[in-house]
């Protein structure tokens, strides 16, 4: 059997395998066709040699926004800001609403080499673009291949979770809700198993994962019991250390790595997702956790278990070859806090079912951010 490409003699980190180790990766058409050691390159159109490099699955972003066609959003082209950065497949959280999600698919979604999935905002009742769960539930089964669910956000009125989570329903889809959005013990009540949380680790803005006594809330331990993903959502307001550390002491590790990235971050401190996950790994999370996180969970959490995320035969071939740099990194969370990693993930070629990506990458600017720490926000409160 001759194969398009073969990447040789690369560390392979692929957890839904258990695979970390020196290995070579197969690749016919827009799938996965082998993985094993000493496959032989005479089979191959093409060959990539990955010695001293990291080769898993294409990396999922959960949290994203690039809705570029409405100019009034803060988007992003996806392409040059994910898929030039290692991510494959990204999920599009609550950009558009019920009545703006057909022209999104049309002028975005459709045209990006990323794949794309999305959840649709559900707008409040009492703004300029009501739509009642029927409208919503519609949509999403309309385009049930891109759309899985619906999205709560922070801003809008604390009515619109319950008409979320029925819409969602409704649909058979997934519930994604901000842990800004409401009391984390209330807000938990709406989730049910699939459903994620993300800005999980904020600040807190206004209401953390733990009481008054630095304890986590019992419901967040009952939402981790059935099946509730705890997502990181960097964002601009969405990630602080101090709340992960305070949290990881606690024994809560979030289950999947997302970026949030838009306009107002992308410049710093979010810039992308490998530099989110080299955050992960200075605060101590192993590299199979930080890669299992982006890759075999947010598949999961997509509905896409063993079709992406995996180097599995058969699996999409998404792929991503990185550089997994040694020396003294500076990280910056969204209060502008500092913290050094010894590791940094820096991505050198990413595959796209099959097609390696050989178009541009955003590069940042001057970070303009600034957030300041909430009142009362100290260690261990």
């Amino acid at each position: 059997m001759r194969w398009d490409l073969l990447i040789r003699h690369g560390t392979v980190v692929d957890p839904s395998q258990d695979l970390h180790g020196i290995a070579d990766v197969a690749i016919s058409g827009d799938k996965i066709a082998a993985v094993g050691v000493g496959l032989n390159e005479a089979n191959a159109d093409k060959v990539i040699d990955a010695t001293g490099k990291y080769v898993t699955a294409g990396f999922i972003d959960l949290h994203t926004h690039n809705f570029v066609s409405n100019p009034k959003l803060p988007s992003l082209d996806v392409d040059t800001t994910s898929l030039a950065n290692g991510c494959t497949t990204v999920l599009d959280a609550g950009t558009a609403t019920p009545s703006e999600f057909p022209h999104y698919w049309e002028t975005d979604i459709a045209e990006a080499k990323t794949r794309i999935y999305a959840l649709i905002r559900m707008p409040t009742p009492y703004g300029p673009d009501p739509a009642t769960v029927e409208q919503a539930a519609s949509v999403i089964k309309q385009y049930d291949d891109v759309l899985i669910g619906m999205k709560y956000h922070h801003s809008q009125h604390y009515v619109t979770l319950p008409l979320a989570r029925e819409a969602a329903d409704f649909a058979g889809g997934i519930l994604m809700a901000e842990a800004y959005g409401a009391p984390i013990p209330q807000l938990l009540d709406y989730m049910n198993p699939g459903d994620i949380v993300t800005h999980t680790f904020h600040a807190p803005f206004r209401y953390p994962l733990w009481d008054h006594r630095g304890e986590v809330w019992p419901a967040v331990w009952d939402a981790v019991e059935r099946g509730v993903y705890l997502d990181i959502g960097h964002g601009a307001r969405g990630f602080a250390f101090r709340t992960m550390e305070h949290a990881l002491e606690k024994g809560l590790k979030p289950t999947t790595i997302s970026t949030d990235v838009h306009r107002m971050n992308v410049d710093g401190p979010t810039y992308d997702m490998p530099t989110t996950m080299s955050k992960m790994l200075a605060l101590g999370l192993s590299l199979n956790e930080v890669i299992e996180m982006s890759t075999t969970v947010p598949a999961k959490a997509l509905r896409q278990d063993g079709v992406i995320g995996t180097l599995k035969p058969g699996a999409r071939a998404d792929v991503t070859i990185s550089e997994l740099a040694e020396g003294q990194f500076e990280y910056l969370d969204v209060l502008h806090e500092k913290r050094v990693g010894t590791q940094r993930i820096l991505p050198e070629t990413t595959i796209y079912g099959g097609v390696i990506y050989d178009g541009p990458r955003y590069e940042p600017g001057e970070m303009t951010h600034a957030t300041d720490a909430p009142p009362g926000f100290i260690e261990g409160t």
